[in-house]
């Protein structure tokens, strides 16, 4: 029988972080066992936004699929390519956006919160007295941002899945809305010219929230993140600057590791214990008990990290020492990715009677 179809993307924005690792990579490990898996660089979808600084752009695509490979993801047993590598990408998007509604894409709450944030950037720089980059320049005014590029990014992302008869999409629980339009998209698509797409079903994913140094939601955007590629000495100056507990002031007092009304977001160093560290409920009693400082917590933490980034480190040397194995997996990813495209697109311009 064959096997359901997982799709999923990841734009090449910089360097990926621990969240990237335990809230997808190591979900799309796990997935390639079990369905038939598309993983793709979204390079299209970074143009959305990064339009103006481009120059990193296919440094990060290869650093990305460098990750990927490091961190078990196995090119025998899923296809990795670059979207813009398949051009039925573009031509599919192009089709959908024929029969959405304009209003769809203008209520899209992600795009306007976007655009607000966006926005608040580059005014708190201005309020500030600071020049923003370049990049951090049109990709910060809202004005610059109204683009059809960015307003119809949901489009390109239906047909990133649609493409591949995505039939499960690994999304967590606040993704639910971004996938509900990619189904409406197929849904009037369906309407109009038949059956000619699945509707693709959601693949809720449990992932622990990766809190960043800040004590907020770890984000390249916030610069909060704790890189996978991090050396001893950089991984060393990031745990040390990692929030813990406001109200812990001298070693001895009790502390507040988990979210509660005194520490509302929890200690970051804490977190990360529970992630890496066996036997961290003790470290979260003396805590409590105020018999663990801070900083002896995060020379903890430090020890426990040490191993698997280290070990990282390696594999993703050995890897990167033979660049010409990406291309052969990107080439060859592509190849297959085309090879299904192709088979939905002649469906796709038969129902539409453009052949």
């Amino acid at each position: 029988m064959a096997r359901e179809v997982v799709v999923s993307g990841m734009r090449p924005t910089g360097r990926l972080h621990i969240g990237h690792y335990w809230g997808v990579l190591k979900n799309w490990v796990s997935l390639s066992d079990r369905y038939e898996c598309y993983f793709f660089v979204a390079d299209w979808h970074m143009l959305t936004t990064g339009y103006a600084d481009t120059a990193a752009l296919q440094a990060n695509a290869r650093g990305y699929v460098l990750d990927w490979l490091t961190t078990g993801l196995d090119p025998e047993k899923c296809v990795i390519f670059k979207q813009s590598d398949v051009p039925e990408h573009a031509e599919l998007a192009l089709l959908l956006g024929m029969t959405t509604p304009l209003s769809w894409l203008e209520n899209n709450p992600t795009w306007k919160e976007q655009l607000q944030e966006l926005s608040k950037t580059k005014l708190g720089k201005a309020a500030a007295g600071e020049e923003a980059t370049a990049s951090e320049g049109m990709a910060a005014s809202r004005y610059e941002l109204r683009t059809f590029g960015f307003l119809g990014y949901p489009v390109l992302q239906a047909a990133d899945i649609l493409l591949y008869r995505g039939s499960r999409v690994p999304i967590g629980q606040d993704q639910l809305p971004h996938l509900e339009l990619s189904r409406e998209i197929a849904r009037k698509f369906n309407s109009i010219y038949g059956p000619v797409f699945v509707e693709p079903q959601p693949l809720l994913t449990q992932t622990p929230k990766i809190l960043g140094t800040d004590g907020r939601k770890m984000s390249k955007s916030y610069g909060n993140g704790v890189e996978l590629e991090q050396t001893p000495e950089s991984l060393r100056a990031k745990v040390m600057s990692m929030y813990t507990d406001k109200t812990k002031i001298r070693a001895d007092d009790r502390g507040h590791p988990e979210p509660c009304p005194e520490n509302p977001t929890g200690c970051v160093v804490y977190a990360l214990h529970q992630l890496y560290t066996p036997g961290f409920e003790k470290i979260g009693e003396a805590c409590r008990a105020g018999r663990l400082g801070c900083v002896a917590d995060k020379k903890n933490l430090i020890q426990s990290l040490e191993a698997p980034f280290a070990e990282f480190r390696r594999r993703r040397e050995s890897y990167a020492a033979h660049p010409e194995k990406v291309d052969e997996i990107l080439a060859a990813g592509a190849q297959k990715a085309r090879a299904a495209a192709a088979k939905t697109m002649d469906q796709v311009r038969q129902a539409m009677r453009l052949k």
